[in-house]
């Protein structure tokens, strides 16, 4: 009966620490979403090609421009392990909506600083990179 008592005690503890640890989890990776939709605002020229451009409005739209030109208007959000058909544990992606033809995209977020961006298209397992204007 001893026995049977310390392994439900033992059990119930594994439990309450799992959840614990999957909970500040979730706080890390929902205030890691914050700072990124703060960081992310902003003029982002493409390290290869000055002549492309993003541009991340406060109000949830990102333009995309090549030689000054506006190639298309997204409506974007930061999201965290789940865009669409991509799933991984630790990511955040960056989800846009494309307002010509309703396509949605997903780009995994690899790294944003105050003056860097780091994305990866993950169909091509392409790496794009960004410096803030």
């Amino acid at each position: 009966m001893k026995r049977i008592i310390r392994l439900s005690t033992v059990t119930v503890l594994i439990s309450i620490i799992s959840f614990s640890c999957k909970a500040q989890q979730l706080i890390g990776t929902q205030q890691q979403i914050n700072t990124y939709s703060i960081q992310i605002i902003g003029t982002w020229l493409d390290e290869e090609d000055n002549n492309y451009k993003l541009v991340f409005l406060t109000n949830g739209t990102c333009k995309e421009y090549e030689n000054s030109e506006l190639i298309t208007t997204y409506n974007y959000s930061i999201v965290s392990s789940n865009c669409d058909d991509y799933s991984a544990s630790n990511s955040i992606y960056l989800r846009w909506l494309d307002d010509e033809d309703s396509q949605i995209s997903c780009l995994e977020i690899l790294n944003i600083t105050d003056d860097s961006l780091s994305l990866m298209i993950i169909d091509k397992a392409e790496r794009l990179f960004f410096n803030k204007q």
